[in-house]
């Protein structure tokens, strides 16, 4: 055998080769895109929860200002997938030196202005009065649906699309005291309370 002969036989090896492997990667991708893959029908309902933070403060004429991390409390880590629809803010106090209808007809009772901000929320407003003050911010709950997915991860990275797990609600308070002389300012209470739902899986 000459070496022609040899270069004509390698060759042949070596597209023989050549041959074998596209057969096999053609049965292989003919099996991957061919043969359905099975799916799950997941139901997944939204379960309602709330929680509330508490704080006591004194606003004077510095005016307060104070961030507040409202989070969700999951039972068990990995799977947090809860949604924060909305928040209640209630600033409650008393003046401390009111005087109004005590000797003189005017209103000497105390102003106080708040002023909150949440933008995960796409929230900001303000409140003024003379006594208790609320604010409401509410986005719409999120709506019982059926999912066909090939395994719980895949469904665990759809609803991560639209997760709120925290949201920062800022609060600033400003006080006009009166009578201005001696009047420093006001204790009050802060309560938040927000409410968020957390999905629950079964398979359909």
């Amino acid at each position: 055998m000459d070496k022609q002969d040899k270069i004509v036989i390698f060759a042949g090896i070596v597209i023989l080769i050549i041959s074998i492997a596209g057969i096999v990667y053609h049965e292989k991708t003919y099996v991957a895109t061919g043969e359905e893959v099975k799916k799950t029908e997941y139901v997944v309902s939204w379960v309602e929860y709330s929680d509330e933070i508490v704080d006591n403060g004194f606003v004077g004429r510095d005016g307060w200002g104070a961030s507040y991390s409202l989070d969700i409390d999951y039972p068990s880590e990995g799977k947090e997938y809860g949604v924060i629809t909305a928040v209640d803010i209630i600033l409650e106090w008393s003046d401390n030196l009111d005087f109004h209808g005590l000797i003189l007809p005017w209103n000497w009772s105390d102003l106080i202005e708040m002023n909150v901000k949440i933008d995960e929320l796409g929230f900001s407003q303000s409140a003024k009065g003379y006594g208790k003050i609320e604010l409401h911010v509410e986005k719409g709950q999120p709506q019982d649906f059926t999912k066909e997915a090939e395994n719980e991860t895949q469904l665990y990275e759809y609803l991560a699309q639209n997760a709120l797990n925290e949201v920062n609600c800022k609060i600033n308070l400003s006080i006009t005291p009166k009578p201005r002389f001696f009047d420093r300012g006001n204790d009050f209470t802060m309560r938040i309370v927000y409410h968020y739902y957390v999905p629950e899986i079964k398979v359909s």
